[in-house]
């Protein structure tokens, strides 16, 4: 391949990228039940073709080749997806007043006090991921078959490292669970019986909501990304209320679907998802690093972390900001443990496991990340390697980035107009730093752990 046609594939791969990520937009925003993906890989066959991979390789285009490759499984997947995602959108539970969506009922259980019903509306979730779970495993399993026929090799040294990163942080995780846990007369097992819903809805620390009071984004967090140099004053939000629409924030190229959860979740959330719509605004999807999406996130929530930007956007007292920032800290190390635990499984997946040994598999992962008792029937809901690895390097990234900027810039460098300079050099290469340079998946661990420790 010349040049000009390896030119010509990057376009197409911008294409289909922003086509998928439009019409999977549509449907987490609740606009699209059935998305149609297959006639979007049709359109841009070049840029997910298996004959394109194989020359972009002898043209010693790796990397693209490697971009196509992936685009080629996805392909091969796509028919089931459209399944999964049509079921989706349909799917409902038994909750404690009757048949709930499978939406509702995820957030119903956030805000719940009776600890009964709120029990009834975790069923209704897992239920509700059932009615999706056999067109999610045919998808998983299609895309699997095709990445190993690509030549696409399962990502072990990350594997390792999420490891790595779930023995660092799990002695505070843990500690700190189990102390707020007791606080709601709850105990984490064998001891006791906290399971996933309880888990959720304990963490999204309702008590604090009068702090994180609703806004789409704050002045002051606005102001915050300014001072890192993001333009997220351009990304769309689709912030309407719709019956189908995923709950939280959803980051797309430059579009971003949010349905309120309440409080803190959307404090946290909305500012990842907005960071992660910018930088995938100001890049090209055929040369961007998928953790720079990730990486941009995580700086922009973890300003929360902060103990004068908090005070600033909340008006808490800097003298009491460590509670909440432990409370903070807590719910994103447990996300985090979360992709670590669902990328091995993910990364089986991908070297053939599957069925009742994938569920199992699955459910003991979880249950051991979280330290929670974890239901069957979600682990198709967790099959993407790529988004937990993402996710993982991208908080990784931000966590050396912030200990950087701090030495450098001191504790509100956010404030300082260097901040926007020293960051912008990685937005205008589309990555957060040189692959060589890439901090261990467990600096995120070790920086939220330290907050965790932080005033014991």
């Amino acid at each position: 391949m010349d040049t000009e046609e390896i030119e010509q594939v990057r376009e197409a791969v911008d294409a289909l990228s922003r086509a998928l990520g439009e019409e999977r937009f549509r449907h987490v925003a609740g606009l699209s039940p059935a998305p149609e993906l297959a006639g979007i890989f049709e359109a841009h066959a070049v840029a997910a073709h298996r004959d394109v991979v194989a020359m972009l390789r002898e043209a010693g285009e790796q990397d693209l080749a490697a971009r196509v490759a992936g685009l080629a499984a996805e392909r091969a997947a796509a028919p089931a997806e459209e399944s999964w995602r049509a079921a989706d959108a349909v799917a409902t539970g038994n909750g404690p007043d009757g048949v709930v969506g499978l939406p509702d009922a995820a957030l119903g259980l956030l805000h719940e006090r009776d600890r009964d019903r709120r029990g009834a509306l975790g069923r209704a979730v897992t239920e509700g991921a059932r009615a999706s779970s056999a067109p999610r495993e045919a998808a998983a399993e299609a895309r699997a078959a095709a990445r190993a026929s690509l030549g696409l090799t399962p990502a072990w040294e990350d594997v390792v490292q999420a490891d790595e990163f779930l023995a660092v942080s799990d002695g505070a995780y843990r500690e700190l669970l189990a102390w707020f846990a007791r606080q709601e007369g709850l105990e984490l097992p064998p001891r006791g019986d906290l399971d996933r819903t309880g888990l959720l809805h304990l963490l999204a620390f309702r008590d604090q909501d009068g702090l994180f009071r609703p806004a789409p984004l704050s002045p002051v967090v606005l102001e915050g990304f300014d001072g890192l140099g993001i333009d997220v004053r351009r990304v769309r939000l689709d912030g309407a209320a719709r019956a189908a629409k995923w709950p939280g924030a959803h980051a797309f190229d430059g579009r971003v679907s949010l349905r309120r959860q309440g409080g803190l979740s959307d404090w946290l959330d909305l500012p990842d998802a907005a960071g992660r719509a910018a930088a995938a605004a100001t890049s090209r999807p055929s040369t961007r690093d998928p953790a720079l999406g990730a990486t941009v996130g995580a700086l922009g929530s973890w300003l929360l972390l902060e103990p004068r930007f908090l005070e600033s956007a909340t008006g808490q007292d800097r003298r009491r900001s460590r509670d909440v920032i432990r409370r903070l800290a807590l719910r994103l190390l447990f996300q985090l443990r979360a992709r670590a635990a669902a990328l091995r499984v993910a990364v089986e997946v991908e070297r053939g496991l599957g069925g009742k040994a994938w569920h199992e598999a699955h459910r003991e992962a979880l249950s051991l990340a979280a330290a929670v008792s974890w239901p069957g029937g979600l682990a198709a809901r967790d099959a993407d390697a790529e988004a937990h690895r993402t996710a993982l390097a991208g908080a990784a990234w931000a966590a050396e980035i912030r200990n950087d900027l701090r030495e450098r810039f001191d504790e509100d460098y956010w404030r300082n107009p260097r901040t926007g300079e020293a960051l912008a050099g990685r937005l205008a290469a589309g990555s957060p730093g040189p692959e060589r340079e890439r901090p261990p998946l467990a600096r995120a661990a070790e920086a939220l752990g330290a907050l965790l420790e932080a005033g014991k």
